[in-house]
């Protein structure tokens, strides 16, 4: 299955497309908590276009001349956007900072703080998004505001986004791989599968030679921002064997790929019961909102008791992302996770310690509710303008999905 189902689906939407340029998708980092003013971290707010995030911190490690590892991150923002996010460094990099001149990159102010930013350290995201192309603007606005009304009682599907899966959707392929313990497989993957969903002509190129057994001629077409495959490319080009190159898959690089397999089959799970994404399941482990701090499960007994809860928004249904540790709900919800686990062919046993690294597990909300959402028609130019405030970890993408019924989340 590639597609996933819409609870919306019996709304018409409104056609049109996003991205048509990085202008045409705003977002705006909302910070967990300011800055204090004092300690050894520089917290830069910085615009980037056109570019990733871990391509934003690449650039700047290269800039303040630091380890890569000596930056942080809140978030990871969409390399098709225009997104101001927060990045920190040591502060005995500022001054650099200060006067840094990077590729579509802008250092739009600097903070101190007693610590790195981190993962997870925000609040949630702004975003301004752009539909173009719609037919007629005003019956598609009329449509999205019906759609928009429905996903405000309802909820908005918690389904992870393309952008978690890779360019050519190969990552959650690479984690089952990885998983099972086929690490030249996972290799092969990585570095061939030639796909036309790469933009990019030099990586078809390189796909296409390794896959012929020239490794010289694959890393001499590979892109310098491939620093990973770079690497692997320059080992097997001296004549180390593809086993070896295989084992030297980096922690970071297995840790995405893992996480790409997990996120899947949360998208698998919420799929099998989007319909009821706001009906509490005798069995339900539900858990609070992701601004409330918590992570805690309430598991669900008295249906009847909890559907208020739910239906307020101050409790939400929950899927795992399986690993080893993870618990799984009971009832009618623990019977669909349990079928989708089975369903993937991993033992849980091999979620024990999957290529050396552990692989845990957690619970995660099935639904978020999107804040401040405003929509209007731009007359005359067949576009709609989407504002909304989302949670950290939700994807404005899904919702630009149910408006426009063009976009399919993996599952």
């Amino acid at each position: 299955m590639t597609g996933a189902p819409w609870p919306t689906a019996a709304l018409p939407g409104t056609g049109g497309v996003v991205k048509e340029s990085a202008a045409d998708f705003e977002v705006d980092e909302v910070p967990a908590r300011s800055a204090s003013g004092q300690g050894d971290f520089a917290w830069a707010r910085v615009e980037k276009r056109g570019i990733s995030t871990p391509e934003l911190l690449r650039r700047l490690a290269s800039a303040l001349k630091v380890p890569i590892n000596a930056l942080g991150a809140a978030g990871l923002k969409d390399k098709e956007s225009v997104a101001r996010q927060w990045v920190s460094a040591p502060w005995s990099a500022e001054p650099k900072l200060s006067a840094a001149t990077i590729q579509d990159v802008e250092v739009l102010e600097i903070a101190r703080d007693e610590r790195p930013l981190a993962p997870g350290d925000l609040a949630g995201n702004r975003f301004r998004i752009h539909v173009r192309g719609v037919d007629d603007e005003a019956a598609a606005l009329m449509r999205a505001r019906a759609i928009l009304a429905e996903l405000a009682r309802r909820g908005v599907p918690n389904y992870f986004g393309e952008q978690r899966f890779g360019v050519r959707l190969e990552a959650a392929e690479v984690g089952r791989l990885l998983l099972l313990g086929d690490l030249t497989g996972a290799l092969d993957l990585v570095l061939g599968a030639p796909s036309e969903r790469e933009g990019d002509p030099r990586c078809r190129r390189m796909r296409e030679a390794y896959e012929r057994g020239d490794y010289r001629g694959a890393r001499a077409e590979c892109p310098g921002r491939l620093a990973n495959e770079a690497r692997l490319l320059d080992l097997l080009a001296r004549g180390r064997d593809r086993r070896f190159v295989a084992g030297t898959l980096s922690p970071e690089a297995r840790r995405f790929w893992l996480s790409a397999w997990q996120s899947l089959h949360f998208n698998r799970v919420l799929a099998r019961r989007v319909d009821r994404l706001d009906v509490a399941l005798a069995g339900d482990l539900l858990m609070r909102d992701a601004l409330s701090g918590s992570r805690a499960t309430h598991a669900c007994v008295d249906p009847a008791h909890d559907q208020p809860l739910v239906d307020r928004f101050e409790l939400h249904p929950t899927a795992p992302l399986f690993g080893e540790h993870v618990e799984l709900a009971g009832g009618e919800a623990g019977a669909l996770e349990n079928e989708v686990l089975v369903a993937t062919g991993i033992a849980r046993a091999r979620l024990r310690r999957p290529s050396g690294l552990s692989l845990h597990g957690e619970r995660r909300v099935i639904r978020f509710a999107a804040r401040d959402v405003e929509v209007e028609a731009k007359p005359g130019e067949r576009t709609l303008v989407l504002q909304l405030r989302l949670p950290p970890g939700s994807y404005a993408t899904t919702v630009v999905a149910e408006i426009t019924k063009s976009f399919a989340a993996p599952a």
